[in-house]
């Protein structure tokens, strides 16, 4: 059986043709041309390191779910009734392909990583980790850390990011460590990450550690072998 990974978008990023021309989409695509950006993504120079990997999609080893979360006429945000929908549709996905229950795991970048802490926190049951990507933990951070203490979790935030600022990953991940968890939650704090690749997004500096977070082959290695706590 398969793992499943679940991947939410940012609020720049809600429709089809934006969704799908970076990050974990983009990795996965066959056609890998942009509107703004003919280069393949599986060719990424960042900060001294070079990443390279044409067959990331066929290596990749998982169930894949990529809901769009809204289109251009509507309220950016993973509204609770949307995050149900997005739950739904992954139970779908798991009833037709041979996916692990065990083995479902969730990740989000931007307004998508505060929808994956409010999905986590909604469904803990539901998932064996859940990776918040350049987010923010939406309310009260000690009670999020008590419903979370059993979920495996890897946050990922840059030091730079102009747009979400570091400290909202260092309070989250210092909370969920407070909260007397089994293993404590990780964290990759970048020393600094690139702007979004959509020229429109230039300057908003340091926030795209999404595009060095997908790229990182331990990531898929350690959701692989996490597994939902009580699950039969």
């Amino acid at each position: 059986r398969w793992p499943m990974l679940i991947f939410l978008h940012g609020a720049g990023d809600g429709v089809w043709d934006v969704m799908n021309s970076q990050s974990l989409p983009r990795l996965l695509s066959r056609d890998q041309s942009t509107a703004f950006d003919p280069r393949k993504s599986w060719e990424f120079d960042f900060d001294g390191r070079h990443y390279a990997n044409a067959s990331f999609a066929d290596e990749l080893g998982f169930v894949v779910v990529m809901p769009q979360g809204w289109d251009a006429t509507m309220r950016p945000g993973w509204s609770r009734p949307r995050l149900e929908r997005v739950r739904a549709l992954a139970t779908r996905v798991a009833s037709a392909y041979a996916v692990d229950p065990e083995r479902i795991s969730l990740a989000g970048q931007s307004a998508g990583g505060v929808g994956a802490w409010r999905f986590a926190l909604e469904y803990p049951e539901f998932l064996s980790a859940v990776v918040p990507v350049c987010g923010a933990l939406p309310g009260d951070s000690a009670k999020a850390a008590q419903r979370l203490k059993d979920l495996s979790i890897w946050v990922f935030h840059a030091a730079d990011d102009s747009a979400m600022p570091v400290e909202l990953g260092d309070g989250a991940v210092a909370a969920m460590n407070r909260a007397g968890r089994r293993e404590p939650a990780r964290y990759t704090r970048y020393r600094r990450a690139p702007p979004p690749p959509d020229p429109q997004y230039n300057d908003m500096i340091g926030h795209a550690s999404y595009d060095l977070a997908f790229r990182d082959a331990s990531l898929y290695a350690w959701l692989a072998a996490q597994h939902r706590r009580g699950a039969s």
